[in-house]
């Protein structure tokens, strides 16, 4: 097996799992241990992030407690299907913590929302070339929510929060099961998840070129919203989605 390769028995739960009491970014940790070879599955957990961020490059508040968790993945799935990563990373996300008690879902395209307001979110990095892979970055706030994001909440506002090295383990024992199933199975396996979870779907969206009913989430992992009864496909790079 190549240094960037996995053999057919690597398993999260023989994964390295790096743990730090506080880091700018598990991600950035992530995509360095990738880079020197680190085997699928391999994950970084910190307690704090002093400079955590999400999608576009927007800060992400990390305060002390929360769930601040980067896996690195190496698909065999051929590289156009791993657009589908972010949403698949937040179905594991979703469903390891609905089996807990918390009744997660997902707005799309990488938020983690509990009772309508936002627990947390992912980010996935990818780096292709003479070995592929991609870091999936998941931040969830546990025992407190940042004071400086409105409606934001935590687990601890709910129930009783789950230990978190715990749930570390469970989520990346859950993210690794997905991109298993997306290199067997393509995205459609998996997407049946998110579109059970995603809670934008039914619902009136806004974005920049227009509004319309999410109706369905495409296999290349864009949003589909009946716009009048024409259909108009919304990707995760455009302006940040209102829903109503």
């Amino acid at each position: 097996m190549s240094a960037g390769g996995r053999g057919e028995d690597a398993a999260a739960d023989v994964a390295p799992l790096v743990e730090k009491a506080q880091t700018p970014s598990t991600n950035d940790d992530a995509r360095a241990l990738a880079l020197s070879g680190a085997a699928h599955g391999t994950a970084v957990l910190a307690a704090r992030q002093s400079a955590g961020r999400g999608r576009a490059g927007r800060s992400f508040a990390s305060p002390t407690g929360g769930l601040y968790l980067s896996v690195v993945l190496r698909p065999h799935a051929p590289p156009h299907h791993w657009s589908v990563l972010p949403l698949a990373a937040g179905a594991a996300a979703a469903w390891t913590l609905r089996e807990r008690g918390f009744p997660v879902e997902l707005k799309w395209p990488n938020d983690l929302m509990l009772c309508g307001r936002k627990l947390g979110g992912v980010l996935v990095e990818s780096r292709m070339g003479h070995h592929d892979f991609a870091v999936v970055g998941i931040g969830a706030n546990v025992r407190e929510a940042p004071h400086d994001v409105p409606d934001a909440t935590c687990l601890a506002a709910h129930a009783a929060p789950p230990d978190v090295r715990a749930l570390a383990q469970a989520v990346r024992a859950a993210v690794v099961a997905r991109v298993a199933r997306l290199d067997a199975e393509g995205p459609r396996g998996v997407l049946s998840e998110v579109r059970a979870l995603c809670g934008t779907l039914g619902r009136r969206v806004e974005w920049e070129k227009g509004d319309g009913v999410a109706v369905d989430v495409a296999e290349d992992g864009a949003l589909v919203v009946d716009v009048g009864g024409a259909t108009a496909r919304v990707v995760a790079g455009d302006v940040r989605l209102r829903v109503r």
